[in-house]
């Protein structure tokens, strides 16, 4: 970025202030000329010459979208009401900086503008971003986030990552998709949802032993591993008694005894044949409701526990229940 000496840049700007722990937008103690900001709205401000400090020193507390455009640009026009709309949704926690390029040829020069419309980032007096070229909304939102909302950035990155997990498993590349799971737990131990993934492909690989070890190395209880836990314990529970999981579902097709029932519907669940477990056990409750003193209705609890919150089969299984008990 080429800069005069003395010139404010966001690099280099004498910022005279100390840095403050409110937001100075919410807490009254930095104020824009009466003359700038758009329509009284505090997080839009045309800036010049004679603002262009004050507002590098709100920098230092809260983000500043610099967008630098011109009335002959015709992406410029056609972007502006997207970065107003922004601008006012994540009022308190963005200010946009509206430079009219051809008005204010000397700031542009030092934030580097060499096209427009032209979009720079600017938090705690630093540049930390920059965009060139008209944007939609979806692309402005995304490139905001890791500033303005890192949390929600880094869910959406990580949701991204277990998709492409997802899909290498289902097209073949059970190999990578582990390997490349692995390598993540071993540099962050505590993403639980990538553990809880890389438990479920190693059961359904039959890999029991090992997504057992994988699931011990966290001891506390977390929500995104307490559905494995409650499988290896049902696992530990149900015994074959040398007869395939297969045998079991033809039986229960031709003369289905309760005992079957009961048995095939917690056998299912434990291979993760989730579905199919629970219309056994459902089937068990509609008709032997009194087996076991009630153990159909405590097969169906154990295997809803093996579901993840908010699991639509478990939803629409416990519905079903509730209609057979009550």
């Amino acid at each position: 970025m080429m800069a005069t000496a003395g010139a404010a840049t966001p690099e280099n700007a004498a910022l005279k202030t100390e840095q403050r722990a409110s937001n100075p937008l919410q807490s009254g103690r930095f104020h824009f000329p009466k003359e700038h900001p758009v329509q009284d709205n505090p997080s839009i401000i045309d800036v010049n010459e004679q603002n262009i400090q004050q507002v590098l020193e709100a920098s230092r507390q809260i983000p500043v979208l610099f967008d630098f455009w011109a009335s002959w640009c015709q992406p410029c026009q056609q972007m502006a009401p997207l970065l107003e709309k922004l601008a006012n949704e994540y009022q308190g926690k963005l200010v946009l900086a509206r430079v009219n390029a051809d008005e204010q040829q000397a700031i542009a020069s030092q934030f580097g503008v060499r096209s427009l419309p032209s979009l720079k980032l600017v938090y705690q007096g630093q540049l930390v971003n920059e965009l060139d070229g008209a944007q939609t909304e979806g692309a402005l939102r995304q490139w905001l986030a890791p500033v303005l909302d890192p949390d929600a950035a880094e869910k959406e990155q990580e949701e991204g990552f277990l998709e492409q997990i997802r899909m290498a498993i289902s097209a073949g590349h059970g190999d990578q998709a582990e390997q490349a799971l692995r390598q993540t737990l071993e540099q962050q131990p505590d993403k639980h949802a990538f553990r809880a993934l890389l438990v479920e492909f190693l059961l359904g690989e039959g890999r029991l032993d090992e997504a057992q070890s994988v699931l011990a190395e966290i001891a506390e209880d977390v929500e995104e591993l307490r559905p494995f836990r409650a499988r290896f314990a049902l696992l530990e529970k149900v015994q074959g008694n040398g007869e395939s999981l297969t045998e079991l579902a033809q039986r229960i097709q031709n003369q289905p005894q309760p005992e079957d029932l009961h048995a095939y519907g917690l056998r299912a669940a434990a291979a993760g044949q989730f579905e199919a477990g629970l219309e056994a056990l459902l089937t068990l409750l509609r008709d032997h409701p009194d087996y076991q003193d009630g153990a159909a209705r405590a097969a169906l609890l154990q295997v809803f526990d093996c579901l993840p919150k908010g699991d639509p089969l478990a939803s629409q299984y416990r519905r079903r229940m509730f209609t057979y008990l009550y």
